[in-house]
C-alpha cells in the first residue's frame, strides 16, 4: 500500500488516524511538528501523502503546506489537511496553496479511510 505521513500535535489524533489507516495496510509515519514533517519528507522519497494538522505550534498551516510543496515537487504527493477549523476562507486559502483535501476534526475512521483511498489511488477508489 502507500506510505503516508501524518503530522499532529496531539498523540490522541495520532494514534487514531494511524491505527485506521495501518489496518488498510498503509505505511504510516508520524511527526509532531511540522519541521519534522519537512525533515522527514525530505529523507523519505516514497511518502505519497501528507496528513496535517492545520493548528499546530512552530511551522503549520499554510506555511507548512508552501513548504512541503518545495520538497515534494512530484505531481502525484498529495495533502490533505485534518482540523478543527471550518471557515471558508481558511479552507480555501490552504486549497489554493496546495492543499488537496480538507476534512474536519471529529471524524469517522470510513471517511477518513475512503478520502485517503480516493487521494492516494484515485483509480481503484472509484
Amino acid at each position: 500500500m502507500s506510505s503516508i505521513l501524518i503530522v499532529d500535535d496531539s498523540p490522541a489524533v495520532l494514534k487514531i488516524v494511524r491505527l485506521a489507516l495501518s489496518s488498510q495496510g498503509h505505511e504510516i509515519i508520524i511527526c509532531q511538528t511540522g519541521e519534522s514533517a519537512l525533515e522527514t519528507l525530505k529523507a523519505n522519497p516514497n511518502i505519497v501523502l501528507g496528513i496535517f494538522d492545520f493548528n499546530m505550534p512552530g511551522l503549520a498551516g499554510v506555511d507548512l503546506i508552501r513548504e512541503t510543496k518545495k520538497i515534494k515537487t512530484n505531481s502525484k504527493f498529495r495533502i490533505l489537511v485534518l482540523s478543527s477549523e471550518s471557515k471558508s476562507e481558511i479552507i480555501s486559502k490552504a486549497l489554493l496553496e496546495g492543499a488537496d483535501g480538507w476534512f474536519i476534526k471529529p471524524f469517522k475512521n470510513e471517511e477518513l479511510i475512503k478520502k485517503v483511498a480516493e487521494l492516494v489511488d484515485p483509480d481503484v477508489a472509484n
